[in-house]
């Protein structure tokens, strides 16, 4: 439902504050939601009435007694204070910006960074119940700080366990107390054999743990709390060996660094393929371990307003590379240039190169595949934003055949050059063809027509002597002559 001024031109009250209900449905004066995929949504027309009926944010309906169109000032400065920080002024929402504003707009780098960050994360325990995760997620200087800190603290830990022992027990005394016997030393063994310090216990500390052994510093068997301390030590050492050695071999074996040896083309290009406006890109493997079972698959990442005003930021779109046909799954031992094919499916189907300039969208690329080598999952991923396709373009061929082997030039990889093509979209040239395809049928026709006609006219023509002989006059004749023979 919206307002629109009342049917009847002299039925107005002084304050223009008498309006009628209508429908959605009548065109007169009622501005409709415009759908579009840019940075900001449509706040409605430059009317103060369109412009606070048609907002998404105007959540209840304006009613004749309670509307606020007496001050549209107040009305528009309490919806510009509701905007989302998501939102931008009209004059941004074509790609006008510098070329380096544009690239810091990007969703996905072009090394395959995801620039997303989360905040304000309330249940922060949520990591510590997958502490392996947490760690080797970690980057490699907070990593290796944490691997090292682990180790030194068990190690002080029980360098001051061993040290208070000992201290508690007199081991650690000069001289003996007064009033003991030498014979009662000789037969008080110290509980640490070696440890007169704590640089001493700290050794012995990180003797036990290590299990290094150079034979100067033992535990007696006569002090029982010792060798628990020393069985204790052991037992988390071998904790921390297991989880620490297995974060690191994880974290280096991790096929992240595998992309890095994936190869996509700078651009993408547009231009027809078996009589098919296609969008295509290039890809390709530098190593000579392939990838096992690769797939290829495409986002296209942009922004739009629902018909109801709804603002959707960063919608992703499926792109078509042929999933039904298998098209996606690759054997990457060459470059590849993967097609999808623009039809009426397409979120491509009604841009041409001038929708292109005017847009602001992403196409994120992503490979996925088994590294021959270790066996694990890889993935590489790429994106191209609106200034990196190029109109009418075709990727030159890198690959050649020399001493019955096949040699690629990746010099070639990015090069491109120009092909013909028309300046209008898909959906443009399907609907050209369709009126040629008209034309050329109803031309057909007409000339059957026309050849329909004159055949009829020659059976007519060649008809037309046989039907005179059997006129009225002929019959009577007939008739004349059979009765003057009789």
């Amino acid at each position: 439902m919206c307002l629109l001024p009342p049917s009847s031109p002299g039925v107005q009250d002084r304050d223009e504050t008498a309006w009628r209900r209508c429908s959605l449905r009548e065109s007169n004066n009622v501005s409709c939601y415009r759908r579009h995929a840019l940075s900001v949504p449509n706040m409605g027309s430059s009317s103060p009435l369109g412009f606070i009926n048609s907002s998404p944010l105007h959540s209840s309906p304006l009613s004749p007694a309670h509307s606020t169109i007496s001050s549209p000032a107040r009305e528009v400065e309490r919806l510009a204070k509701a905007r989302s920080k998501l939102l931008e002024s009209e004059s941004n929402q074509t790609p006008t910006l510098p070329r380096e504003t544009r690239e810091q707009l990007r969703y996905v780098s072009k090394d395959g960074k995801c620039r997303v960050n989360l905040c304000h994360i309330s249940e922060r325990g949520r990591f510590l119940s997958d502490i392996f995760t947490s760690f080797v997620d970690l980057q490699y200087r907070w990593f290796l700080f944490v691997f090292m800190m682990c180790y030194i603290i068990t190690w002080f830990l029980f360098a001051g366990l061993y040290y208070m022992n000992a201290y508690f027990r007199g081991d650690l005394a000069q001289e003996p107390p007064l009033g003991i016997s030498d014979n009662h030393l000789i037969d008080q063994k110290p509980c640490y054999l070696g440890v007169e310090g704590f640089i001493s216990a700290l050794l012995f500390s990180v003797e036990t743990q290590r299990t290094i052994g150079y034979g100067s510093r033992t535990v007696s068997p006569t002090c029982h709390e010792a060798v628990l301390l020393v069985m204790m030590q052991c037992i988390i050492g071998s904790m921390i060996d297991a989880l620490m050695v297995g974060c690191m071999f994880v974290k280096i074996s991790r096929p992240k660094k595998r992309a890095e040896t994936l190869l996509f083309s700078r651009t993408c290009v547009i231009a027809n393929r078996d009589d098919q406006l296609c969008l295509m890109f290039r890809l390709g493997d530098l190593r000579e371990s392939h990838m096992v079972d690769a797939k290829v698959r495409a986002k296209l990442i942009k922004s739009r307003q629902t018909a109801e005003g709804e603002f959707l930021p960063l919608e992703q779109t499926e792109i078509d590379l042929g999933y039904e046909t298998g098209s996606d799954r690759l054997f990457l031992v060459e470059p590849q240039v993967i097609q999808h094919n623009i039809d009426a499916n397409s979120p491509l189907w009604e841009l041409g190169p001038e929708q292109l300039r005017r847009q602001q969208f992403e196409i994120i690329v992503i490979l996925e595949g088994i590294v021959e080598a270790t066996g694990m999952m890889c993935q590489a991923k790429t994106s191209y934003i609106e200034t990196e396709i190029e109109w009418g373009a075709r990727f030159e061929p890198c690959m050649t055949k020399e001493k019955g082997s096949f040699r690629v030039d990746l010099r070639r990889f990015h090069t491109t050059y120009k092909v013909p093509l028309p300046n209008c979209s898909a959906s443009q040239a399907n609907q050209l063809l369709a009126l040629v395809d008209f034309k050329v049928q109803s031309h057909q026709g007409c000339r059957d027509c026309e050849a329909l006609e004159e055949e009829t006219a020659m059976e007519d023509s060649e008809k037309s002597p046989s039907h005179r002989g059997f006129t009225t006059g002929s019959i009577q004749e007939e008739r004349m002559c059979e009765g003057n023979q009789s």
